[in-house]
């Protein structure tokens, strides 16, 4: 969700400070939990291989913990440091609605600045000229103080997600986490702009992973029949990689949504998945030389599982998320966006052009 002049008029800096206090109580409570487990998880009556083992199992779970508290404590420091940057953010703001009114200037959800003072009468062009020159001189000033709240907003936001420690909100948290700046310049781009930087993405990832004569295609992927109505509401095809025509879709209808970004990453892997599983040794002998940190057993996994692939349609959700191609595509794709700074993306557009 990107950052807007309205949504900024709901910036508070006491609910920052709720929210370092309710991380600082959960780490306190994680580190009594920590200290439970290290002390009284193995009762002092366990002997031999018994007692071996469950200390082996100990140790790994209170050093899990250490790590997860140690990410967490460091999430909270960098929340409570944001305290300071929401205060000035939320004065900031107030200080622009007040001046806007003063100046009889409107200032919309988008930042966008409008004068809104009824016209006046002048007697000669010269005068109109002047005053002219004068209100549009006020609405520039104004926009440029919309201009810098909003880019101190994206470093309060952007020193989050950086401090944001890996695996520490469960499953159950997004895949995909964009950068504050690369969400901002996607959004000012056009649907064309967009799609030229997917094609290159992808090309560029497909390069990399040795995957070659493939077409990229943007597209309806919610009207496959052309009927103007999505084929199935309860579904949202962001993108597919077709093996029979080697072809990478990517849905026009989530051009606007930046995390499609890792969408392209995402499916690339699969086809590189593909391309690994081709190139599977045929005898027992023959060295396998994959791509980096992949295992032979790890695509071999990858071919059983496309031979009994999982569609959320027939077997649910759960189902498909949870086999191995989707669960590394869906790393790959994560890791591809986390990665992915402004920086980055103005290289890309560049190229793109």
């Amino acid at each position: 969700m990107s950052i807007t002049f309205g949504r900024l008029r709901s910036w508070r800096s006491a609910g920052v400070k709720v929210a370092s206090d309710e991380l600082r109580v959960d780490v306190l409570a994680l580190e009594k939990a920590r200290d439970v487990v290290e002390s009284d998880a193995v009762p002092d009556g366990w002997t031999g291989l018994g007692r071996w083992a469950a200390s082996a199992r100990q140790a790994a779970l209170v050093a899990q913990m250490t790590r997860h508290i140690e990410g967490l404590a460091d999430f909270e420091r960098q929340v409570y440091a944001q305290i300071g940057p929401v205060t000035a953010i939320e004065q900031a703001v107030q200080d622009i609605l007040t001046d806007a009114a003063a100046q009889q200037l409107e200032v919309d959800a988008s930042g966008t600045v409008s004068d809104v003072a009824p016209r006046p009468t002048f007697d000669n062009r010269f005068e109109a000229q002047e005053h002219q020159a004068s209100r549009q001189h006020a609405v520039n000033a104004l926009a440029a103080r919309v201009g810098d709240v909003l880019d101190d907003a994206y470093a309060v936001d952007s020193a989050l997600i950086a401090a944001r420690p890996q695996g520490s909100f469960s499953d159950d948290g997004p895949d995909y986490v964009v950068d504050p700046e690369v969400e901002r310049d996607w959004a000012s781009m056009s649907d064309d702009e967009r799609r030229r930087v997917l094609e290159h993405i992808a090309e560029q990832q497909a390069r990399d992973a040795g995957v070659d004569d493939f077409e990229v295609r943007v597209e309806d992927l919610e009207d496959a029949d052309g009927d103007g109505k999505d084929d199935d509401p309860t579904t949202d095809s962001r993108g597919s990689w077709s093996e029979g025509d080697r072809v990478l879709r990517i849905d026009e209808g989530n051009l606007s949504d930046p995390t499609i970004l890792g969408t392209v990453a995402h499916e690339v892997r699969h086809a590189q998945q593909r391309k690994e599983v081709d190139d599977l040794p045929w005898w027992w002998w023959e060295d396998y030389d994959g791509p980096p940190g992949v295992s032979q057993a790890e695509v071999e996994e990858w071919r059983d599982n496309f031979d009994d692939y999982q569609t959320t349609k027939d077997d649910g959700y759960d189902a498909y998320r949870d086999q191995p191609v989707e669960k590394d595509a869906r790393e790959t794709g994560g890791a591809y966006l986390d990665d992915l700074d402004g920086d980055d993306l103005d290289r890309i557009r560049e190229e793109a052009r």
